[in-house]
C-alpha cells in the first residue's frame, strides 16, 4: 500500500482509502436497500428510540417470565420425580400400586389352590355333589385369569412410572435451561 492510500482517521487511526472506496462502491450498488433503510429510520425514528429506551425493561420482563416458567416447570418436575419435599413421585407411587397388585395376585393364587383342593375333595366324595366340585373348580380357574390380568396391570404401572419419571427428569433439565436463559436476559437488562 502506498502512502497515498492511507489517511489519518479520527482518534489517530489510520484508514485504508482503498477499503473505504470499496465499501462506498458496494453500498452504491445497493442504493435501493440503503434508501429503504434510511426512509425506514426517518419514518420510524421515534419508535426506534422509544424501543431502545424500553429495551432494558423488556429484557427484564422476559427474564422474569423465564424465571417464573423455570420455577413452575421445576415444581412439576419435582412432583413427578419425587424430589425431597415434593412427595413420593409417580414412579414410587406406581411401584407401590404394582406391589399391591402383585400381593393381590399372590393371594388369589393361594385362594385358587385352596379352591382346587376343595374341588378335588368334592370329586372324591362317594356321594353326588350336584356339580359343586365343578363350580368350585371353575371359580378357581377364574381366580387364575384375574391374577394374570393383575400381573399385566402391575407391569404396565411400573412401565408408566418409569416413563413419567423420565419425563420429570426431562422437565427438570428444561427448568435449568429456562433459569439460565432468564439469568442471561437479566444481565442484559442491567
Amino acid at each position: 500500500m502506498s502512502g497515498d492510500d492511507k489517511i489519518q482517521g479520527f482518534g489517530g487511526f489510520d484508514l485504508n482509502l482503498g477499503k473505504m472506496k470499496d465499501a462506498v462502491a458496494s453500498a452504491a450498488g445497493h442504493t435501493d436497500d440503503v434508501t429503504a433503510a434510511v426512509v425506514f429510520v426517518r419514518d420510524h425514528g421515534d419508535e426506534l428510540v422509544d424501543l431502545v429506551r424500553k429495551l432494558p425493561e423488556l429484557l427484564a420482563s422476559a427474564a422474569g417470565a423465564l424465571t417464573g416458567a423455570s420455577n413452575d416447570v421445576g415444581a412439576a418436575a419435582n412432583f413427578l420425580t419425587g424430589a425431597p419435599g415434593s412427595g413420593p413421585g409417580v414412579k414410587s407411587l406406581a411401584g407401590l400400586a404394582s406391589d399391591a397388585l402383585d400381593i393381590c395376585r399372590t393371594e388369589l393364587g393361594d385362594a385358587r389352590q385352596l379352591l382346587d383342593a376343595v374341588a378335588s375333595a368334592f370329586s372324591r366324595l362317594p356321594i353326588p355333589d350336584g356339580g359343586i366340585g365343578d363350580r368350585v373348580g371353575d371359580a378357581a380357574q377364574r381366580f387364575e385369569v384375574v391374577g394374570d390380568k393383575l400381573a399385566e396391570v402391575a407391569a404396565q404401572l411400573r412401565h408408566l412410572g418409569d416413563a413419567v419419571d423420565s419425563a420429570g427428569h426431562g422437565l427438570s433439565a428444561t427448568a435449568t435451561k429456562l433459569q439460565a436463559g432468564g439469568a442471561a436476559l437479566n444481565k442484559l437488562s442491567s
